[in-house]
């Protein structure tokens, strides 16, 4: 019987959209504690891209504009999409989240 490799450390990508309506300080506190609640669960952040605010397909929350971010995360914990899904729905800031297992890049940095 052939052996099975299984991953040890596993690659997500987490899109997260803000309400527009968060002023820029607002925007870096949520950042923060959302790193810090990723660090606290056994993560580690390796990319964010802000790619700003664009129009929503359909209404969310009375909102046609959001704000949105992707984040490259490393983890050895296969819970971790669990409990991002748990703080991005009480949070709510959010507007919509999405949380992506992705493979993992050749010469990954770590973000700063």
């Amino acid at each position: 019987m052939a052996k099975r490799y299984y991953e040890t450390v596993r690659h997500y990508e987490s899109v997260v959209v803000f309400k527009p309506t968060l002023i820029e300080d607002e925007v870096q506190r949520r950042l923060q504690e959302l790193k810090d609640f990723i660090q606290k669960k056994g993560g580690e952040i390796l990319n964010i891209v802000d790619w700003g605010t664009k129009q929503l397909a359909y209404t969310i929350k009375g909102f046609n504009h959001g704000r949105y971010f992707i984040l490259t995360i490393r983890s050895e914990k296969p819970e971790l999409p669990n409990e991002l899904d748990f703080y991005y729905k009480i949070n709510e800031d959010v507007l919509r989240w999405l949380n992506i297992h992705t493979k993992a890049e050749k010469g990954e940095k770590v973000a700063q």
